[in-house]
């Protein structure tokens, strides 16, 4: 199978686990104590993406290297799964925590242990967990850019068109899961706009290439559905603004 097949597959699982966050069934039914929405993103879905992006790894670092090097393989190789164990990391530790405060009563949500259990099922977890992916994506985008790509001539752009927004969808949909305020999120803002900088300056040397790196391209037009998202959501907290700063006082009209 071709690795452009394998990001679809990737893309889909995605795409899937966002939407799987709306099934009220995915989210009562349980095995046990745990909910088959928590075993999907514990264990089948980590599974069988872990299982394609290793296969990707593997063969991208079998490539002889290009004459640019922005960061060399250890050093990427070396974040990219850091970053991929604090992901899973942020992952469980979501899980955990959602499925503990599915079991107190209305009566115990005012108490000191149901606010720290929610901290870390909504602030913390999403927060590493969305960071986490966010530089594995990157690492992984310059791993393939160190490497001469096999795809010289490249001609499913569409293809790889179409997974980056899937990619984007999918991450536009997992940041909208989170219910509470998207300024909880601005730690995850700022890496993603330092992301941005470091990718836009290490494809730099290989635009006029760049379909040939078919991950690459994905992340790029991804982030790019991410950024236009983020732009959205200060371009409205500035008019917010704007609007009550203008706004006269009613004891000024007595």
């Amino acid at each position: 199978m071709e690795h452009i097949e394998l990001i679809t597959i990737a893309a889909v699982i995605l795409l899937a686990s966002a939407l799987a966050y709306r099934s009220s069934f995915l989210h009562n039914k349980k095995i046990g104590h745990i909910s088959i929405l928590q075993i999907f993103y514990l264990v089948l879905a980590p599974g069988f993406l872990y299982t394609i992006i290793f296969s990707y790894l593997l063969d991208v670092l079998d490539r002889p290297l290009n004459t640019h090097i922005f960061l060399n393989d250890k050093l990427l190789a070396s974040i990219f799964l850091l970053s991929l164990l604090y992901a899973y990391g942020g992952l469980a530790i979501h899980g955990i925590s959602k499925t503990l405060s599915s079991y107190f009563t209305k009566g115990q949500k005012e108490s000191t242990l149901f606010k720290v259990n929610d901290y870390f099922h909504r602030e913390f977890s999403h927060n590493l967990t969305y960071i986490g992916a966010l530089v594995c994506a990157a690492c992984f985008s310059l791993l393939e850019l160190n490497h001469i790509s096999p795809y010289p001539a490249q001609t499913k752009f569409l293809i790889i068109f179409l997974n980056g927004i899937f990619v984007g969808i999918a991450s536009i949909a997992g940041l909208a899961n989170y219910k509470q305020r998207w300024s909880d999120l601005k730690l995850f803002f700022f890496a993603f706009w330092a992301v941005i900088v470091v990718m836009l300056y290490a494809v730099k040397p290989y635009i006029k290439n760049v379909k040939a790196y078919p991950f690459t391209l994905t992340m790029l037009i991804a982030f790019s559905t991410l950024a236009a998202l983020n732009i959205f959501l200060y371009v409205r907290r500035v008019r917010r603004k704007i609007k009550l700063i203008w706004k006269v006082p009613k004891n000024l009209l007595d």
